[in-house]
């Protein structure tokens, strides 16, 4: 099942594994958004993750 993770400001992150789509959100976060940097940890970002059908 496809993963993904949207971002506040319209970024999405999808992939095939958790691990995938939070690599993807944290790379994201320290180009985009650097102040969030030490907030947003991985067991933050897996809470936000939704499962897409098919």
């Amino acid at each position: 099942m496809t993963r993904q993770v949207r971002c506040e400001c319209g970024f999405t992150a999808r992939g095939d594994t958790d691990d995938v789509v939070i690599q993807q959100i944290l790379d994201h976060v320290a180009a985009d958004h650097p102040e969030l940097v030490e907030i947003e940890t991985a067991d933050y970002i897996r809470g936000w993750i939704e499962l897409l059908p098919g």
